[in-house]
């Protein structure tokens, strides 16, 4: 069961514009946990398919995005790597990692 492309960004994007709208000159943050939520359940591809989609999003929308993983969950599977590199920052700190697009 991977993220549906289109309901992700209509959701999302919505979610942005109405933001935009009422704070014209503010930064968009956004917190996300549910690729970790993915991946702890076995879905490693939902869960990096749900990262490519976030970057997409950041084609169409300003935004900073900070993401929260359980360090021990990325360590059951090689395709950690895939995950990192979809962050342009990475911040570890005992068991815990927070990326930063």
């Amino acid at each position: 069961s991977a993220p549906h492309p289109r309901l992700f960004t209509h959701v999302v994007g919505t979610v942005f514009e109405q933001v935009a709208r009422v704070h014209p000159n503010q930064s968009i943050r956004a917190y996300g946990e549910m690729v970790n939520v993915l991946w702890k359940d076995g879905l490693t591809g939902a869960a990096i398919r749900l990262e490519t989609l976030w970057n997409q999003l950041a084609k169409s929308y300003h935004f900073k995005l900070l993401c929260g993983y359980s360090m021990g969950n990325f360590y059951k599977d090689a395709a950690v790597g895939e995950i990192t590199r979809q962050h342009s920052h990475l911040l570890a700190d005992s068991g815990e990692a927070a990326t930063i697009n």
